[in-house]
């Protein structure tokens, strides 16, 4: 694991511990790393993970990846107990690779 991914999971770790977030995670995405957060129903995202977030190079997808009419620029989805938040690590933006099986 790149020391940027070990980085994000322990972050992820960490937010995962705060009242509001149920879970946070990283993913793959393409070529590109996300960074997951789900809350609890009738919770937004703290702004104060949001700023941590961005301290650490983590963008709002829906406006890295220019989607319009997402009702938040880091809208992922409702769920049936909350609500999923999903930003990109543009520090490392186009670097992971994707594999195609013909």
């Amino acid at each position: 694991m790149s020391e940027r991914a070990a980085a994000l999971s322990a972050l992820a770790d960490r937010l995962g511990e705060r009242e509001t977030v149920t879970d946070a995670w990283t993913a793959k995405s393409f070529t590109d790393r996300l960074f997951v957060v789900e809350v609890a129903e009738g919770e937004s995202l703290p702004d104060t993970v949001r700023a941590t977030l961005h301290d650490h190079d983590l963008r709002e997808a829906n406006e890295v990846y220019e989607v319009d009419g997402a009702d938040d620029a880091d809208y992922a989805g409702d769920l049936a107990d909350g609500r999923r938040y999903r930003f990109v690590d543009v520090r490392s933006r186009g670097e992971m690779q994707s594999y195609v099986v013909e």
